[in-house]
């Protein structure tokens, strides 16, 4: 009966134990202690480290049910809070610390990875918190660009951040893998990851949508223990060390002239380098190593004797600059970070070409020559880019008495001299001289030359077109220059007209005497359309609407878009629709960010006339509409100057463009036209893309008679 007695008692204190150690567990995770945080000796290792922290969202507290959780708390406060008590325990210590944001101010995703990029961070983290319609659902997940195969050095920071995030919130569930893939969500992945060059990752701490946790959340302890978190978990993934490979020969930025060279490149773990306690060889995964020249994987051999990697190059590399990149894992899985070093193949030349716009100029002390240089190699190849060429004359005035090469060629500038002779100009690079004669006489013909730039940034511009009758064109060279002669059959003056012109530019005109035996020196100042607002902005039209008022509208806006200066493109095909799987590859197989625009026509509703659609929050696509809508109020008809905030249209969700969608519901309405409707998009485009916002009378004026006068002349 005592024993009994005794097994029961035991029972009951086990149990009132267990219960009573659970309580308190759930107070800690509750309260999430601690007030203080510790810096641990590894994290001594983060003091040469840059990291780039995004407090995700802001600035988008117009949108009232947008990033908020069941009472209103928002996102982008929580993710900013988060991340400034971060960024002083990573100061602590010793990192350096680069914030995307520091306010409830808007910052575009692709602004947020130039900040990145530019600062020349070694990792970014995006800080955010999740939301989901279930308000049971409460976890952490972090998330990396693409296949593992392309993010190797973002899964391993991924990793690190993903376990200690957890550890230190201790959310009651967890998912079967803490990290996913931005293409789990949409096809191109997310632009902050994508379009950063660093290894970066983007963690959902926990769920805002979940109401236990939006208490949590406005308890900034429990931020500044999330924020413990994070730091933790960045200062174990630095203390893992960094393997990498140095390459040793040739020695980094160097210039050699072999054109199969043999590559020596020492391995490195991260560890032996701070003086570990470990066996000698450098501890990397043999089967890890891979080596890549200029991108592109190449057979290796590794010497665990020596540490030692070799390269032998087979296939003559080109002649210019080679980038060198190895990848390691070393023992605690960390992968290099990515970084290259590069060197420069540039063999000597053999032979040097020298060209001139003509072998003889008026000696008048204005006219001038372009003479080009080309240097070649003995396999006949052009030199690298960037190599020196010097230039000399015995008479005359060049410009310039070196020029760097480009595609083997520089470009020389010789003036004439006011009184007649002769000039010798010796070109040389390297060893390597040759020369040719100019000379300064009488002339038959009539020489009409100069450079036109650009007004407002006053840059050169290449590939102008010039042109004073059918028979007489040419183009500018890359330093804005042309040249034109003339036949010698009139002995007269006779007065012409040089017509200038090119596409994103208003055209010029300059009324030239062509008289022989002089030259006729011509500056042009384009000035840019729209202050070149549209100079090579990536815009893609599209619809899905087959009516022949949207056909109209997409193939004038088109005209106006280019006539800009825009790199259009117009995916709409009458009568061939595409399927959205097709659409959306189509569209994110088109190069450059840019903007993806999809018109569509509705029958008329005089409340709504409009309906313009965007990702939702995406505050560039929001003002980039209202400005269109300004347009529409301005000039056709009233709308309400309001977007909808879109969660579902696939092109807009699945597309790595700005994308927007506009609905316009003027099917058989009176008064209006495609044509209109298409000008009042481009002028709300023109508005959004200018940097003040404004476009005067005064130029809306002069794009529209340029645009009657380019139409005249086609039509003719």
């Amino acid at each position: 009966m005592q024993t009994r007695l005794f097994y029961i008692t035991a029972i009951i204190t086990s149990l009132f134990l267990l219960f009573t150690s659970c309580s308190r567990r759930q107070k800690i995770s509750e309260q999430q202690m601690p007030s203080r945080v510790e810096i641990p000796a590894y994290a001594r290792h983060l003091k040469d480290f840059k990291i780039c922290l995004d407090p995700g969202h802001g600035g988008q507290g117009h949108i009232s049910d947008y990033k908020r959780g069941p009472t209103g708390v928002r996102e982008a406060d929580v993710n900013l809070q988060v991340a400034l008590h971060l960024r002083d325990i990573l100061q602590k210590a010793g990192a350096t610390v680069v914030m995307t944001r520091i306010d409830d101010s808007y910052v575009s995703l692709a602004t947020r990875s130039q900040i990145a990029n530019e600062s020349g961070a070694h990792f970014f983290i995006s800080l955010h918190h999740n939301g989901i319609d279930n308000p049971k659902t409460n976890y952490t997940s972090t998330w990396y660009h693409g296949d593992a195969d392309d993010s190797r050095q973002s899964l391993d920071l991924a990793r690190y951040i993903q376990h200690e995030v957890s550890d230190a919130l201790r959310l009651p569930s967890s998912p079967a893998t803490g990290l996913y893939s931005d293409k789990l969500v949409t096809a191109s992945g997310f632009g902050v990851l994508r379009l950063t060059e660093c290894p970066a990752v983007l963690c959902e701490a926990s769920f805002l949508s979940n109401p236990e946790e939006e208490a949590r959340l406005k308890k900034d302890d429990y931020l500044r223990n999330e924020a413990y978190g994070y730091f933790l978990g960045i200062a174990r993934y630095v203390a893992a060390g960094f393997p990498k490979g140095v390459l040793v020969e040739p020695q980094p930025e160097t210039i050699i002239q072999t054109r199969t060279p043999r590559l020596q490149i020492r391995v490195m773990d991260g560890l032996h380098q701070r003086g570990a306690w470990m066996l000698k060889r450098q501890q990397v995964f043999t089967n890890s190593i891979r080596v890549k020249v200029d991108g592109v994987r190449v057979p290796h051999h590794y010497n665990p004797d020596t540490d030692l990697i070799t390269v032998a190059i087979e296939e003559p590399l080109a002649n210019g600059v080679h980038f060198v990149q190895t990848e390691l894992v070393n023992y605690y899985g960390n992968h290099s970070l990515p970084s290259s070093q590069w060197f420069k193949v540039a063999p000597p030349a053999t032979t040097l070409y020298l060209s001139a716009w003509t072998d003889t100029l008026p000696a008048d002390g204005k006219s001038y020559v372009g003479i080009s240089v080309n240097a070649r190699d003995a396999e006949g190849t052009p030199i690298a880019d960037g190599e020196p060429i010097y230039a000399q004359t015995s008479n005359g005035t060049l410009t310039e008495t070196h020029q760097p090469s480009k595609h083997g060629t520089s470009h020389f500038y010789l003036y004439a001299p006011n009184a007649p002779g002769t000039a010798t100009v010796e070109a040389t690079y390297g060893e390597k001289r040759e020369s040719l004669t100019i000379h300064f006489a009488d002339i038959d013909n009539a020489i009409v030359q100069g450079q036109v730039s650009d007004a407002d940034a006053g840059k050169p511009l290449q590939d102008v077109q010039l042109q004073m009758d059918p028979n007489l064109t040419t183009i500018t060279d890359a330093q804005g220059h042309f040249f034109i002669t003339t036949d010698p059959t009139s002995k007269v003056p006779v007065e012409t007209m040089l017509h200038i012109s090119k596409v994103g530019y208003y055209p010029d005109k300059h009324k030239v005497n062509i008289t022989p035996n002089q030259a006729t020196i011509v500056r042009s100042k384009l000035q840019p359309i729209a202050g070149g607002a549209f100079a090579s902005t990536v815009i893609i039209l599209d619809s899905r609407s087959d009516t022949p008022t949207t056909k109209k509208l997409i193939e004038t806006l088109k005209e106006l878009l280019k006539l800009a200066g825009a790199e259009v493109y117009n995916i709409h095909t009458p009568r061939q629709e595409l399927t959205i799987e097709e659409r959306i590859k189509t569209i994110n197989a088109i190069q450059g960010r840019g903007y993806y625009l999809q018109i569509n026509h509705a029958p008329q509703n005089r409340d709504e006339p409009v309906v313009a659609a965007h990702y939702r929050g995406n505050q560039v696509t929001e003002t980039f509409l209202k400005r269109i809508l300004e347009q529409f109020n301005e000039t056709l008809f009233k709308t309400p100057i309001v977007t909808v905030q879109d969660r579902t249209t696939p092109e807009i969700q699945q597309t790595n463009k700005m994308a927007m969608t506009l609905e316009i519901r003027s099917l058989n309405q009176q008064n209006t036209s495609a044509v209109e409707e298409a000008h009042a998009i481009f002028f709300g485009a023109w508005a959004f893309l200018k940097a003040d916002g404004d476009i005067e009378v005064e130029e809306r004026k002069r794009f529209m008679a340029y645009l009657k006068e380019t139409r005249a002349y086609s039509s003719d």
